[in-house]
């Protein structure tokens, strides 16, 4: 499962749709307009972000996650109050991305 921050997370899901590949986790993901989609078909998708980043934008990564939503198995934007890019609240963002992986896991099951 693809886990990246910022550049890797535009790097996750880009390479989501790899044949293994059942879910991605992008972490603040630098999202340039126009950012293809399609290749996370049937695939679970987290993409989490920081309200106060400015490295990154917010406001494009919860359209663009409704974007995935139309293709995915699932696809879920969390907004994370108060942080910044540096993911300071680590122990949230760990949380999110165990969780996640916790469920795309148990769907193989």
């Amino acid at each position: 499962m693809p886990v990246g921050h910022s550049l890797g997370g535009r790097v996750a899901l880009r390479t989501g749709g790899l044949p293994p590949v059942r879910g991605v986790a992008a972490l603040a993901p630098w999202l340039p307009e126009g950012e293809p989609v399609e290749q996370l078909r049937g695939r679970r998708v987290l993409v989490a972000h920081g309200s106060r980043d400015l490295r990154t934008s917010p406001r494009a990564s919860a359209p663009h996650t409704e974007r995935i939503a139309k293709v995915a198995a699932s696809a879920e934007f969390v907004r994370v109050p108060l942080d910044v890019h540096a993911m300071l609240r680590w122990r949230t963002w760990n949380r999110l991305v165990t969780d996640f992986t916790g469920t795309v896991l148990d769907a193989l099951a």
